[in-house]
């Protein structure tokens, strides 16, 4: 009787905790429109209506609700509580003409994440002369707004 009440109580806790993680890594669903093309990581995406999701505990999927295409990025949370303003958001940086997905936010400082640098814009942020950056954000309503940060 006590070896068959153990496994049950083993696997009530085993079944909680796998909840509990498919709850935590599938919560995050946001769709924004994006009026520009843009990259993640090696991939280079164009402008239009994107799902954000979270298939992973540090993994995030953007789609394209139009044609499908899709781009999977791992994340890490957001350096400081303060990114976290409340507002669902995805944040590029911008050198010239070319848009970087920089982080994604719905909101909450607990779903906050920083994408990595790619390659690619850490050559642009290198480059001489060095190009100015600009921080855009674009919110759940459509809203682009722009930031200059000055020379990185």
């Amino acid at each position: 009787m006590k070896r068959i009440m153990h496994l049950a109580v083993a696997t009530i806790v085993i079944g909680l905790i796998t909840t509990a993680t498919h709850a935590q890594s599938g919560n995050l669903k946001l769709i924004f429109r994006v009026p520009f093309p843009f990259t993640v990581e090696k991939t280079t995406l164009a402008a239009g209506e994107y799902e954000v999701t979270q298939p992973g505990r540090f993994v995030l999927e953007l789609r394209n609700l139009h044609s499908q295409e899709a781009a999977f990025q791992n994340v890490r949370p957001a350096h400081s509580r303060k990114e976290a303003d409340e507002r669902m958001k995805l944040t590029f940086h911008r050198y010239g003409s070319e848009y970087f997905l920089a982080s994604v936010s719905d909101g909450s400082w607990q779903s906050t994440y920083d994408l990595r640098q790619s390659k690619k814009e850490e050559r642009l942020a290198g480059a001489s002369p060095v190009p100015q950056l600009k921080v855009v954000s674009v919110l759940a309503n459509g809203t682009v707004q722009v930031a200059v940060m000055g020379r990185k």
